[in-house]
């Protein structure tokens, strides 16, 4: 596809044009970017049928806020170049116009404006003056000022020179009107008029609001005067609070020194009562410790109570054989006195036959004499033996009375050591449970 060539520069005593450049990116058969520059005096864009002239034309309408009434498409996104066999399609299509502003035609302070437009095929349409985003509204108010929004001359097509031509006086009448800038002002009318209306039906509304909200005014406005009066009552009741509650403040500070002071002594007589706990501690855990060194002697006391009741209770069975074996001793002494009287008679008429005088001895007497002198003999042996055994019970028996008296020595001491520590240990614990 070829695109329509650039005009011929133009001469220098020509007049400077309006429209300076058009650039395009992706608008109809625009896919690459292109740039058209404007020249003074008349440009003429010359190609053949489908070089894209009337794309130039639909440019420069789009850009300008025409919505799609004469730009030859169905939809919106129509306009962006779809694709071809060698191209793949665009995803945005954006034009741009170059406008001379230097008599102040538009109203804003740039010798120059740049005017452009682009659509996104997800829906997304922004309009730009000198790149900045603005509102359809506000171009449309922007070209107005210039008539040059919706102005039936501004893109004349073919035969629209004939159809003017054709037309009755009356249908002329709009296109005078145009031409001399009456539109414009009719359209402001027209705008002024629906606004007016607009006006007319929201003051219709706030009347009827208003009418809606008297009763509540008044009702409200006894509220406000009660509410004045209750803040009136409300200031004197927090005036009077607060003089109250200066008094208490005043009431409460004596009571908190008072109380501080009470506070300290409380203290010192906590740190004097903690002290002497302390030392009730220690006198205790002395005390603790002497109740465990006398139960330790009270332990040992009972400890040799039982060894003295053990070593008693041998020594009275002891007794018990002793006085047993004396018995038995004095059953033997009785029968050996009763045996050394026998003897003795023996002896004794053994002495008298023996004093008489001797006759020729006999043998049978000689005999009956040794056997009694033997018998002498071995009864005094047995005599001395028994004797001795006699001393040895006696010392026994001593040597048992003197342990008996030792021990029960011992067990009197024991027990009152034993009530000593009883005395010491009730003692001790009356002071602690005092303490």
């Amino acid at each position: 596809m070829s695109h329509p060539r650039g005009p011929a520069a133009p001469p220098a005593a020509l007049a400077p044009a309006r429209l300076r450049a058009l650039r395009m990116v992706g608008f109809k058969s625009f896919a690459e970017r292109t740039e058209i520059e404007f020249g003074a005096g008349i440009s003429a864009v010359i190609g053949p049928n489908g070089s894209g002239k009337s794309n130039l034309a639909d440019a420069l309408r789009w850009t300008l806020g025409e919505q799609g009434r004469s730009l030859r498409i169905r939809r919106a996104e129509d306009v962006i170049f779809a694709g071809s066999e060698r191209r793949h399609a665009i995803g945005m299509a954006d034009v741009t116009l170059l406008l001379d502003n230097a008599d102040g035609l538009l109203p804003l302070d740039f010798a120059e404006i740049a005017l452009g437009r682009r659509l996104f095929r997800s829906g997304e349409n922004d309009y730009l003056v000198n790149r900045q985003r603005v509102r359809h509204r506000d171009l449309v108010e922007l070209l107005d000022a210039a008539n040059l929004a919706e102005n039936a001359f501004l893109f004349i097509g073919q035969g629209m020179v004939d159809q003017a031509l054709s037309l009755r006086p009356e249908e002329r009448r709009p296109l005078f009107e145009e031409v001399a800038g009456v539109r414009r002002h009719e359209r402001r009318r027209h705008q002024a008029e629906g606004q007016l209306a607009e006006a007319d039906a929201n003051l219709a509304r706030v009347r009827d609001i208003l009418a809606e909200l008297r009763p509540q005014a008044r009702r409200l406005a006894q509220q406000v005067e009660q509410e004045e009066a209750r803040r009136s009552a409300a200031d004197e009741l927090a005036a009077a609070l607060v003089a109250a509650a200066h008094v208490r403040w005043h009431a409460s500070a004596r009571t908190t020194a008072e109380a501080v002071e009470r506070l300290t002594r409380a203290r010192a007589a906590v740190m004097a009562a903690q002290d002497e706990l302390r030392e009730t501690e220690a006198r205790a855990a002395s005390l603790g410790a002497r109740l465990d060194e006398r139960a330790a002697m009270e332990r040992d006391a009972r400890a040799a109570l039982d060894d003295v009741a053990a070593s008693l209770t041998s020594a009275r069975l002891g007794q018990g054989r002793a006085e047993s074996a004396l018995e038995s001793l004095g059953r033997d002494r009785a029968r050996l006195e009763a045996e050394r009287v026998q003897l003795e008679a023996r002896i004794a008429e053994s002495r008298r036959v023996a004093a008489t005088p001797i006759q020729a001895p006999d043998a049978a007497d000689e005999a009956e004499l040794a056997e009694a002198e033997r018998a002498l003999a071995e009864a005094i042996a047995e005599l001395a033996q028994l004797r001795v055994a006699a001393r040895a019970v006696g010392d026994r028996e001593a040597a048992i009375r003197r342990a008996e008296a030792a021990r029960a020595a011992d067990i009197e001491a024991a027990r009152r050591r034993a009530g000593e520590a009883r005395r010491a240990v009730a003692e001790q614990e009356a002071r602690v449970a005092r303490a």
